[in-house]
């Protein structure tokens, strides 16, 4: 099994870690919803930035250490990420407060559109038909799903769609990191986060929908800590910041457009996750939906297995700029430090 996967190409290793993560995520969010009804939004942000920066803190040596984090030339990205993350969560938790959770998801799953453009305009990557079709059929069954009409759409539908841009570019940019190490690329906009929300948990977090509707500014006080909430929250640590690193290594390995049609599957588990633990039954269209989801990852993997060229056979014209994000040597997943040699080497 470790040889397989150590054998896997670049882009190959890419989708795995983008499942992986996409499942994280779609964990985290399931912890979320179990404890967001008793304390204030930004006090559960806090808290899941905290564990989520331990977590990583502590497997900091298997991540490549503290490798690259002065970089000058990648501060910049790195504080763009952080800030990025920062207003994701600030956005997407006021979206939970004014919107049903099917309504942000239909906007949410827009990501890959926004990551295939943005690789197109600032990687100048080439998105095959194939990827394309396989990234719309995907779409096509969370539409099925969701089964927007025009007589739902409102205009708060704007920020989850607004969250969906800034989470692509932050996925993108994970791609400029060259030096950083895994531990690097995921602790800075973890930490940042905390930073940020610490003073809002302990003071309050801003009536969001208030200062908008009537432009008051009130807090809600935090909540003392449920003792059967502290596993639900170390939980949800643990799933973003294995999402995260997981997601911005698998950007970092495989072109976008092979990564980002795994956003789907968090749709899988959610309706796993509404049936079991909230007591949601999926309608027909729901596992018609889920059907073409899988379908489109299936045909993405199977197209880039048909395609995925010899060792070394790669054409130059292949490799997009300005960096190179993939290549056609085996990822060396468990000694990441090996393949960064080969590649600086060539």
């Amino acid at each position: 099994m470790i040889n397989m996967i150590k054998n896997l190409s670049t882009n190959h290793m890419g989708m795995v870690l983008g499942l992986c993560g996409y499942t994280a995520f779609a964990f985290s969010d399931t912890t979320s919803k179990i404890v967001a009804p008793h304390y204030p939004a930004l006090q559960v942000a806090c808290i899941h930035a905290a564990l989520a920066s331990l977590v990583l803190y502590f497997f900091a040596n298997k991540l490549g250490g503290w490798r690259g984090w002065n970089n000058v030339r990648e501060l910049w990205f790195h504080g763009t990420r952080t800030f990025l993350n920062i207003a994701l969560n600030i956005l997407m938790l006021f979206s939970f407060t004014i919107l049903p959770l099917a309504s942000i998801y239909a906007m949410i799953f827009s990501k890959p559109f926004f990551a295939a453009i943005l690789s197109i305009l600032f990687y100048r990557e080439t998105v095959g038909l194939s990827r394309w079709a396989s990234i719309i059929i995907g779409f096509i069954g969370v539409l099925i799903i969701l089964q927007p009409t025009p007589d739902n759409f409102q205009a708060d539908l704007l920020i989850p769609l607004f969250c969906a841009f800034l989470a692509a570019i932050m996925f993108i940019l994970s791609r400029s990191l060259q030096e950083a190490s895994n531990f690097v690329m995921g602790f800075y906009p973890l930490i940042g986060t905390f930073i940020f929300c610490l003073p809002f948990a302990i003071i309050g977090t801003p009536d969001f929908k208030l200062l908008i509707d009537q432009g008051q500014l009130e807090f809600i006080a935090s909540k003392d800590l449920i003792w059967a909430h502290v596993p639900i929250f170390f939980m949800g640590g643990i799933f973003i910041a294995t999402g995260i690193v997981c997601v911005s290594l698998a950007f970092r390995l495989a072109t976008a457009s092979l990564v980002a049609p795994f956003l789907y599957t968090e749709m899988i588990w959610g309706i796993a996750f509404g049936y079991l633990i909230f007591g949601d039954l999926p309608t027909s269209l729901t596992l018609i939906g889920s059907a073409v989801i899988i379908a489109s990852g299936l045909y993405l993997i199977l197209v880039e297995k048909w395609r995925r060229p010899a060792v070394g056979a790669a054409p130059a014209s292949a490799i997009p700029r300005p960096l190179r994000i993939s290549n056609p040597q085996p990822w060396n997943f468990f000694d990441p430090e090996e393949t960064d040699e080969k590649e600086r080497m060539e």
